[in-house]
């Protein structure tokens, strides 16, 4: 069976999941301030009488402001961007797997800066370590779920990276309920780096991605590693294919009978006499050739399809969902009470959970496109029900738009933005694109993690009109710019924008 019609090869399934622990850590990093946060400040009586007694050369808890907070909580999203914008230059000289572990190193020293806290200083320390981490992988990870992915299966692969960071998510608000007393706080900040390790030892059973070991003018690694991860389906024309996007022959202006000419030009030149993809792909002295820098993707001919990518990163951090995510255990506390609110936060999490599940089924079925519309208006009308509760003082209004909120996320904005670069750029834009778009979405995930609490301090749930106009905004965006990739060939996107592959660049 040709490879291009295969879907779910059993060790791509397994390679992904072992790849996407990395967002499980991800997942986990960005919900664990949230249950313990009065633990971790002193507020209300969690410390006892004396708060910042040190027990075993540890203060029980630790003084922030709000904007402090905010920022500590925030924080990571530094480390992140700084992870992001390094992420393409590691990924193209190390290669995905070998990124991969750098990554762990990051998730598991961060995590033991925050178990042992000892001062404000070292927690914001602490979360930037991870964030770099959480920035790496950020790149690395739906990178390479994308280049080892089938067509028919890039939807599941493509979600998987967001649905383990939901996963990341409910484990730590449900360790939380557990852990948010002084102490017990700091062994759930140690807890993040069992995702790592685990990782970590599982890597070497995973091959490199056949896409980079192309661009590296191992041709035959990759070929090797193509067949590895297709189960013993025929990899002959999807190899050929691979090869073909890189040399730059397939014209996207070409209609459908010259594109299987060329498709079978390609297939000649890898196992004919000719000439061998090698000699092709690769310099004569075996290295990849220029690599394509992001000055030269601003200004080359994948401008408009990374602009594309950068925007639905950007509307997927505006929409305020690390607003939620981050204090909701905070601003729910005040409509129901901080013992209720912890179960609120677990429950929204599980909401989380079960529609990313949802999206996971509907992302092939109905495609990228439409579930972002679903996703940006859903959102923006849940903003506007949240607003209406929180003001007319309908507690239970507030708490149906907190779950419809995260359920519209969920099931389209959440994972959509993490694969679509894959699917809209070729191999050699795709390093730059991705550690910028990652850059943009973490850099808007700090600017909401910082605000929020002072906005909800000053406006409460009103806060939500300005993540309305965002969402609003974004379906705008998504209904005239974004284009439907479900099933589709990156060749086919480029030609729909216009773009023709290079050969000069990989």
């Amino acid at each position: 069976m040709d490879s291009r019609e295969a879907t779910f090869p059993k060790y791509m399934l397994y390679c992904g999941i072992i790849a996407a622990l990395t967002s499980l850590s991800i997942g986990y990093v960005i919900g664990s301030p949230n249950v313990p946060e009065k633990a971790i400040r002193g507020l209300n009586g969690e410390c006892g009488p004396d708060p910042y007694t040190t027990v075993g050369g540890f203060p029980n808890c630790l003084y922030f402001s709000d904007i402090l907070w905010g920022f500590a909580v925030g924080s990571f999203c530094l480390g992140a961007m700084a992870g992001g914008l390094s992420a393409g230059y590691f990924q193209n000289h190390w290669g995905r797997l070998r990124t991969l572990l750098f990554a762990n190193a990051f998730f598991v020293v961060g995590s033991l800066l925050l178990a042992l806290t000892a001062h404000q200083a070292q927690f914001i320390v602490g979360r930037i370590v991870v964030g770099f981490g959480c920035g790496l992988g950020g790149v690395v990870a739906p990178t390479y779920l994308g280049e080892i992915s089938t067509i028919k299966g890039r939807g599941l692969m493509g979600t998987m990276f967001q649905l383990l960071v939901v996963i990341g998510i409910l484990i730590s608000n449900l360790i939380g309920l557990g852990l948010s007393t002084p102490p017990l706080w700091r062994i759930m900040f140690a807890i993040s780096a069992i995702p790592s390790l685990i990782q970590t030892l599982l890597l070497p059973s995973l091959p490199e991605s056949p896409r980079y070991l192309l661009t590296r003018g191992r041709n035959e690694d990759a070929r090797h590693a193509l067949e590895r991860v297709r189960g013993g389906h025929s990899v002959d024309h999807e190899f050929s294919d691979m090869v073909q996007l890189l040399q730059g022959n397939q014209q996207a202006s070409e209609g459908n009978n010259n594109n299987t000419l060329n498709r079978d030009s390609a297939y000649e030149d890898v196992h004919g006499n000719n000439k061998s993809a090698k000699e092709e792909v690769a310099r004569p002295d075996g290295h990849a050739q220029t690599s394509y820098g992001v000055v030269r993707l601003f200004s080359g001919e994948c401008r408009n399809l990374a602009l594309i990518g950068l925007a639905v990163h950007f509307f997927q951090q505006a929409s305020g969902i690390n607003g939620l995510i981050y204090y909701s255990t905070s601003f729910l506390g005040d409509v129901f009470g901080a013992g209720n609110s912890k179960y609120i936060t677990v429950g929204v999490s599980i909401c989380n959970l079960l529609a990313t599940i949802a999206g996971v089924f509907l992302i092939d079925r109905m495609g990228r496109r439409t579930l972002l519309m679903i996703s940006f208006v859903g959102l923006t009308i849940s903003c506007i029900l949240l607003v209406i509760g929180a003001y007319a003082d309908v507690g239970v209004l507030v708490v149906v738009s907190v779950f419809l909120y995260t359920a519209f996320f969920a099931v389209g904005l959440g994972p959509i933005p993490w694969m679509l670069l894959s699917e809209i750029l070729p191999t050699y834009a795709l390093s730059p694109a991705s550690a910028v778009a990652t850059c943009v979405n973490w850099g808007t995930n700090f600017v909401v993690g910082l605000v929020f609490p002072s906005l909800n301090k000053g406006l409460g749930n009103g806060t939500f009109i300005l993540f309305m106009a965002f969402c609003a905004a974004g379906a705008v965006y998504t209904w005239f710019l974004v284009p439907e990739t479900r099933h589709r060939p990156i060749e086919d996107i480029m030609a729909e924008k216009g773009v023709a592959p290079r050969s000069d660049y990989l």
